[in-house]
């Protein structure tokens, strides 16, 4: 996972966005952050397209798990089995959130 990518979204951004495309979210949880785009489910309710578990571990951040609950089935990834492919989307989520905020490093 790129770190400077990281540092950058967590610089500019806090609790939840709504943007042009829909809503985005990052929240502490214990030992790190979710990362999260979100779409409206049929409830009102917003739905993880996908959310990534980020464990910290001084200034670093890897991601752990990614669950996207709009795939079916649902994607459920974890560092343990799926490592690679954890990494490669999680590093196409964040390129998506500094598109959207016209961002640049």
């Amino acid at each position: 996972m790129n770190q400077q990518k990281w540092q950058l979204i967590k610089a500019n951004f806090d609790g939840t966005e709504a943007l042009s495309d829909g809503y985005y979210r990052i929240r502490e949880v214990d030992g790190g952050y979710q990362f999260a785009y979100l779409v409206a489910g049929p409830c009102g309710d917003k739905n993880p397209h996908p959310e990534v578990t980020l464990h910290q571990e001084g200034n670093l951040v890897r991601p752990i798990r990614l669950r996207d609950w709009e795939e079916t089935p649902i994607l459920n990834l974890s560092e343990e089995n799926d490592l690679d492919k954890l990494e490669a989307l999680t590093d196409q989520h964040l390129d998506r959130f500094i598109r959207i905020k016209n961002l640049s490093l």
